[in-house]
């Protein structure tokens, strides 16, 4: 039977259109320092304090000076952050994260590799760093933005972060001469991430899908054993965001699961000292737990 709908039914319909088109979703403007502040945390983390994991695949190179630079190996990990609300509108970013050496060909993780520069086979030690934490400091109502450098390109919107480092070595060159390039850490990480400029800007997504590049510049790591030779490593990447650990590639969760299990999710707190790979690798070696035996 087919039912006619009564003219009130369709005055009600009409003002409903009406309404819809006269009061568009909110939107956040970039231009403005608080909203781009909160954009540019949704983009690193979830504004409900939810864990969040991002993801790489990175190779490689080795550049030592007078040649071309060479691939050598690849890594694969992940980073598992929480952004934690403060009552001032700062954030605190906590996270840990690991990263496992590969065959630059077939990209199954590696527990040794023979170094083509000096000719020794070594136990690689990877990336189990925890904490690796930041505060995000409310920006100034009117001023630069430092934090959230936004660059709107139509449908997609960027966000580019160069960070220089340098800090005393963790590993002293007169107690640690194979492992360490000198008493200063030298690197710099680069990143740039993409997103649809309509879910950067939305007001109601608590967190931002996005894509990225990860580019860095650094020493020898310790393991493979090249003290103060000349030559540094460039990692050239790119990864994604997910919400779940589960989301991740298959080789990284069994890996991770069997041999680092406190990863599978973000610290739930704030705290520092941050690791890295040379102070982790310090640590190993005075607790006489670095790898002996790496077939």
């Amino acid at each position: 039977m087919l039912i006619k709908p009564t003219l009130c039914q369709v005055s009600l319909a009409v003002a409903a259109s009406i309404c819809l088109v006269s009061n568009p979703v909110a939107a956040l403007d970039l231009s403005k320092n608080e909203d781009a502040f909160k954009s540019m945390i949704r983009v690193v983390g979830d504004l409900d304090g939810k864990p969040v994991f991002k993801d790489w695949s990175v190779t490689i190179l080795a550049v030592v000076p007078g040649e071309r630079a060479k691939p050598i190996m690849r890594t694969q990990g992940y980073n598992a952050g929480r952004m934690i609300a403060k009552p001032d509108g700062s954030y605190e970013w906590v996270t840990r994260e690991v990263s496992y050496y590969q065959d630059l060909k077939t990209g199954s993780i590696i527990e040794s590799w023979n170094n083509p520069f000096n000719g020794k086979k070594v136990c690689v030690v990877h990336v189990a760093n925890d904490p690796v934490s930041n505060k995000f400091p409310m920006p100034p109502k009117d001023g630069p933005n430092n934090f959230a450098p936004f660059n709107q390109m139509g449908e997609i919107t960027s966000l580019r972060w160069d960070i220089p480092l340098a800090y005393p070595n963790a590993l002293q060159p007169a107690e640690h001469p194979e492992e360490s390039t000198g008493p200063t850490y030298l690197a710099s990480e680069h990143f740039l991430f993409f997103t649809n400029t309509a879910d950067l800007t939305s007001d109601t997504q608590r967190s931002t899908p996005v894509h990225y590049s990860w580019f860095r510049t650094g020493p020898w790591l310790p393991w493979m054993k090249m003290g103060n030779a000349p030559g540094y490593l460039i990692y050239s990447g790119q990864g994604r965001k997910y919400a779940s650990f589960d989301e991740l590639p298959v080789q990284i969760k069994e890996y991770t699961k069997k041999n680092y299990p406190t990863y599978v999710t973000a610290p739930e707190s704030f705290y520092q000292p941050n690791e890295t790979s040379w102070s982790y690798y310090a640590k190993l070696k005075k607790a006489g737990k670095l790898p002996q035996r790496c077939d």
